[in-house]
C-alpha cells in the first residue's frame, strides 16, 4: 500500500511537471557555434525586441537585408537592458555572428556588430555572452576596433 501511494504521488509530480512544461517555451534550441560564424553587411531593415527567454528583458532583434545578395538575416543582439545605443531602420552594419536556420528563416546570433564607426562585442571569441552576470556586469560590454 505504501509502495503504491509513492508511486502514484510520483506519478502525480511528473504529470505536472510535464502540463507546466507545455505552457511555457522550451530551452533555447540554438547555441553559438564558432564553426558556423559568418560575416554580413548590410542595411537594418526593422528593429524589433522580442522575449527569448522566459522571466527576462526582451532581446534586440534586428532585420538585416544583406548587401549584394538580399538574403534577409534576423539578428539576436543582446538583451535590450546591455545595448547601449540606438539603431535605427535603413543603417549601415556588419556583424560577425554564428548562422543557423530554422522554420526556413536565416538567423545569426551576433558575437560582434559595427555601427556608425563603432564595434560592439557582445559575445568573447567562444561565443559566451559578455553580458553575463546581468546589469551589473555591465562594464563588461566592451566598444573595440573595428571587425
Amino acid at each position: 500500500m505504501k509502495r503504491v501511494a509513492m508511486m502514484m504521488a510520483f506519478g502525480m509530480l511528473v504529470a505536472a511537471g510535464l502540463l507546466r512544461a507545455q505552457g511555457r517555451p522550451g530551452p533555447q534550441e540554438h547555441f553559438y557555434s564558432v564553426d558556423s560564424e559568418r560575416r554580413v553587411e548590410g542595411t537594418i531593415q526593422d528593429v524589433l525586441f522580442e522575449p527569448r527567454y522566459q522571466d527576462r528583458a526582451p532581446f534586440l532583434v534586428l532585420v538585416v537585408e544583406e548587401k549584394g545578395t538580399g538574403v534577409r538575416y534576423r539578428v539576436e543582439v543582446s538583451p535590450a537592458w546591455f545595448f547601449g545605443r540606438d539603431l535605427h531602420k535603413g543603417e549601415s552594419v556588419r556583424i560577425l555572428g554564428s548562422y543557423y536556420a530554422k522554420d526556413g528563416v536565416d538567423n545569426l546570433i551576433a558575437r560582434q556588430l559595427q555601427a556608425g564607426g563603432e564595434t560592439f562585442r557582445l559575445r568573447d571569441s567562444r561565443g559566451f555572452p559578455t553580458w553575463r552576470g546581468g546589469a551589473a556586469a555591465r562594464k563588461g560590454w566592451r566598444r573595440g576596433p573595428g571587425m
